[in-house]
C-alpha cells in the first residue's frame, strides 16, 4: 500500500476536478457540495491501492474522474442520512445577527459565490483560478472587490 503523503498529493493535484464534479451535483448548494467532497475523498483513499503504482498524469486524473463520477453516482442512487445539507441560516459574525452568510453571498453572481466559498473553504488563490478557468492574480483581484462589495452592504 502506498504512502498517505502520496495519496494527500494526489488529492491535492485533482482537487479541482473533484469539487467542480460535486459542486455541479450539488447544484450549487456549498454544505452539500463539501459533504460530497469529504464522501469522495474517503473513498479514493480507499480505493487509492486499485491506482496503478506507476500511472502517469493522465491515466491518474482519468482514474480520479472515474472514481469521482462513480461516487456521485451511487451517492445519487442510494441517499445517504449522513449526507443531508447543514442549515443554511449559518451567522456572519453573532447568533443574533439578521445577515447571514447565504444572504450575503446572493447578491454575488454564481462565479463570485463559488469563488468566496472555496477561499472560505481553504482553498489558495492557484486552486481557485484553475477550478475557474482564471489567473492566480485575478481571483486576489476579485476577492478584493467583492469584500468591498459586501461590506457597503452590510453598513
Amino acid at each position: 500500500m502506498r504512502s498517505q503523503q502520496a495519496y494527500t498529493e494526489l488529492l491535492r493535484r485533482h482537487r479541482p476536478l473533484v469539487w467542480s464534479l460535486c459542486w455541479a451535483r450539488a447544484h450549487g448548494d456549498y454544505e452539500h457540495c463539501r459533504d460530497l467532497v469529504q464522501e469522495v475523498s474517503l473513498s479514493l483513499w480507499e480505493h487509492y491501492g486499485r491506482l496503478r503504482p506507476h500511472a502517469n498524469a493522465l491515466q491518474e486524473r482519468a482514474w480520479v474522474l472515474w472514481h469521482t463520477r462513480s461516487v456521485l453516482d451511487h451517492l445519487h442512487r442510494h441517499p445517504s442520512p449522513t449526507l443531508v445539507p447543514l442549515p443554511k441560516e449559518m451567522p456572519v459574525a453573532e447568533e443574533n445577527s439578521s445577515e447571514t452568510l447565504d444572504d450575503l453571498l446572493a447578491h454575488l453572481g454564481e462565479d463570485d459565490r463559488k469563488l468566496v466559498r472555496m477561499r472560505l473553504d481553504g482553498y489558495e488563490a492557484e486552486e481557485i483560478g484553475r477550478a475557474l478557468g482564471i489567473k492566480r492574480n485575478a481571483v486576489y483581484q476579485r476577492l478584493h472587490r467583492i469584500i468591498e462589495r459586501l461590506s457597503k452592504e452590510i453598513k
